[in-house]
């Protein structure tokens, strides 16, 4: 009772000695410092008023306000080639910016619980405004999105489908009528990224889950900058959060999704325009979806299947080095075996001690490759010269470590 009547006090002296309406009108401002000081304000005494269950018959006039963020979250991605020649994604993150998104991850989340009706509404309001818009902005709907993705769980699960569902049509609607590949590209990504903060409505919706999977497999064919990448990571999102339903057989279907997926020409059809990079992604995804096979015999079925292409590039390397040694001075060879391993790493690193199997496929001729390299004597060594022989001694043993650590502690 003292926690409860302590709260009432808060909550009477934030709305009569400081006035709440007041302090709603900076949150519309731009100004980034006032925007915080007012986003604290709410954050300080909303755990509280949830706490304490007292809210009041007028709760929707006093919390009524979304924080949405006046820029969108960015997190600064870039390709870069890292001190051993691997090409590699670089993630800039602003320490300060990733705790204000926090917060008003936190005070949407709160807000939501308080009146979750007011909140589903404001929300929709504000799509459709972008939508019925035709200078709708690029900022407003990632801005939007962004709340929208943040409340995922907040809401009981009827009426969270129902306002999912009336988002994502809004948001198709709204990509069909709009003209210009940019802002289609925009558009592309928000649906994305709001799928993806709502695996709860995808593990209960099987239709929709493949097709989003789906049509996440033609952005990946889209060239449009960031959407591969983005259509990668909401693909590695879902996978790591809804593994179990690719695995077993779905109603209607006549074989597991991954079974149809690993098909040889549906996989290589699928990454056949990713870059490396992305291509590391995408097994590490699909690693996951193995690892939740819990069939042994199944699982080394699929994991052949996957391996099958980067293990038919090793070989051929090999092979090749056989013949003519003077193959592997070439930088494009060594970029090949790096991107053979890094997939490895990848794979390795979701899928845990089943991945030994494709580990016993690889890890005699890596050591072979590796050995020779550092012995500087006759045989394959002898023809690569000083920058080409370092950068495929320095891949073995940056990509051998992982593998053999993986495995062992796995």
């Amino acid at each position: 009772m003292e926690t409860n009547h302590g709260a009432e006090q808060r909550l009477s002296h934030h709305r009569g000695c400081l006035g709440v309406h007041h302090w709603r009108l900076p949150l519309h401002v731009q100004n980034t410092e006032v925007f915080k000081t007012c986003l604290d304000y709410w954050n300080s005494f909303l755990p509280d008023i949830y706490a304490s269950a007292c809210a009041m018959t007028d709760t929707t006039s006093v919390f009524s306000f979304s924080p949405v963020p006046q820029q969108p979250l960015r997190r600064k991605v870039i390709v870069v080639e890292d001190e051993n020649g691997n090409i590699v994604r670089e993630t800039m993150k602003d320490n300060d910016v990733l705790a204000q998104y926090k917060t008003m991850r936190e005070t949407l989340v709160y807000l939501c619980h308080l009146d979750v009706d007011d909140t589903e509404a404001q929300m929709l309001d504000k799509l459709r405004t972008q939508s019925g818009n035709a200078k709708w902005t690029w900022q407003g709907l990632n801005t939007l999105c962004w709340a929208i993705g943040s409340i995922s769980g907040s809401m009981q699960d009827e009426q969270e489908n129902r306002f999912l569902v009336t988002v994502i049509r809004d948001l198709l609607n709204l990509c069909e009528v709009t003209r210009g590949k940019d802002n289609k590209a925009v558009i592309a990504s928000n649906i994305m990224y709001v799928v993806g903060q709502y695996p709860k409505f995808l593990r209960a919706h099987w239709k929709f889950l493949k097709t989003v999977v789906n049509k996440l497999f033609e952005f990946m064919h889209e060239t449009h900058p960031g959407v591969q990448d983005m259509a990668c990571d909401t693909f590695l999102k879902i996978c790591n959060r809804c593994r179990r339903k690719f695995v077993v057989q779905q109603v209607q279907e006549r074989e597991p999704f991954l079974s149809e997926l690993l098909a040889p020409s549906t996989l290589a059809e699928t990454i056949h325009d990713l870059q490396p990079h992305q291509v590391h992604t995408f097994y590490e995804a699909v690693g996951l979806m193995i690892g939740a096979e819990g069939e042994a015999s199944k699982r080394e079925e699929y994991l052949a299947r996957l391996m099958a292409p980067p293990n038919a590039t090793w070989q051929t390397i090999l092979a090749s080095a056989q013949g003519n040694p003077d193959v592997l001075k070439a930088p494009e060879a060594t970029r090949s075996i790096q991107n053979v391993l890094q997939t490895n790493v990848s794979v390795c690193s979701s899928l845990g001690q089943p991945y030994a199997q494709q580990f016993n496929v690889i890890f005699a001729d890596m050591l072979q490759v590796r050995s020779v390299a550092e012995s500087g004597k006759a045989g394959l060594s002898s023809c690569w010269q000083g920058g080409a022989r370092r950068a495929t001694i320095i891949t073995l043993h940056c990509h051998t470590m992982p593998l053999f650590v993986h495995v062992v502690l796995k």
